[in-house]
């Protein structure tokens, strides 16, 4: 009988080990100890669609035999692309900002403080609510904040300034200004006033009263403390300083006009 030889397109066979062989022997028994079994598989009997997962770079690829190649994005990924751009962005604003205002970096201002008048100063002589005999105390001082803001593009906000009245180490009249702004390369001037109302002096009122009749004159100490700044971009980039000025007056009572006045001022800046 004539052998037919059959040939099959895509099928894999495992061979025995041994070097030589005879190619008919393939399809023997398998009942012969040096054979071993034969495997058989057809591509077509693998499922319909075979998936598997290839790697290119940094995605993902899915195979599906009728739908092609479908590529599959990392989430990662995508995160790693946003935190690039938004990198990038931050760098160059902030850049942008430097230069921006080393180009028009505003130069510190100038404060002054001015003493103007005293229209009111009079120590009277009463009783305290514990019926202590003392000296009180009622004055009123007017005073001139002159700002020289020589920045020409931005403003100057000032902080609400304290000033406080001090005889020797005693504070006995303080007041808290209201929040201000000077206007770009000008010079600007503010009324401030400070005073006290009926206040106990006690042993300090009788030693006033003495200077204040004296040819010596009244020696008191004004301080105020200010806080200013420029907003060149909202609160990122918002230079501030701090001024600190005293001023040393010396009062007397004029008999003639019968009101006391200043006979001399001293003011300078500390800080």
């Amino acid at each position: 009988m004539e052998k037919r030889e059959e040939h099959y397109s895509n099928y894999f066979v495992q061979s025995p080990s041994s070097g030589f062989h005879d190619p008919g022997s393939e399809f023997q028994s398998p009942s012969r100890s040096d054979s071993v079994p034969l495997v058989l598989a057809s591509v077509s009997e693998f499922p319909k669609y075979s998936e598997f997962l290839k790697y290119s770079e940094n995605k993902c690829v899915y195979e599906d035999d009728e739908k092609g190649l479908m590529p599959l994005r990392s989430p990662n990924s995508r995160w790693w692309i946003v935190l690039q751009i938004l990198w990038r962005f931050l760098f160059s604003f902030g850049v942008a900002l430097l230069v921006f205002y080393i180009s028009t970096q505003p130069p510190q201002p100038n404060i002054s403080l001015r003493i103007g008048r005293f229209n009111q100063f009079v120590l009277e002589e009463g009783v305290d609510s514990h019926g202590v005999s003392t000296m009180f105390l009622t004055c009123n001082c007017s005073t001139k904040l002159i700002v020289d803001n020589k920045s020409n593009v931005f403003g100057l906000h000032l902080h609400p300034p304290t000033i406080k009245f001090f005889f020797g180490p005693l504070n006995f009249a303080k007041a808290e200004g209201t929040k201000l702004y000077a206007s770009s390369h000008e010079s600007t001037t503010f009324r401030l006033y400070i005073g006290t109302n009926n206040r106990a002096m006690y042993g300090a009122g009788r030693e006033m009263e003495d200077m204040l009749q004296s040819r010596a004159g009244l020696p008191l100490i004004l301080r105020m403390k200010l806080i200013s700044d420029f907003r060149v971009v909202w609160n990122i980039i918002n230079p501030k300083y701090h001024h600190n000025v005293d001023c040393l007056l010396l009062l007397s009572y004029n008999e003639r006009h019968n009101q006391v006045t200043v006979v001399r001022e001293t003011c300078r800046l500390v800080s």
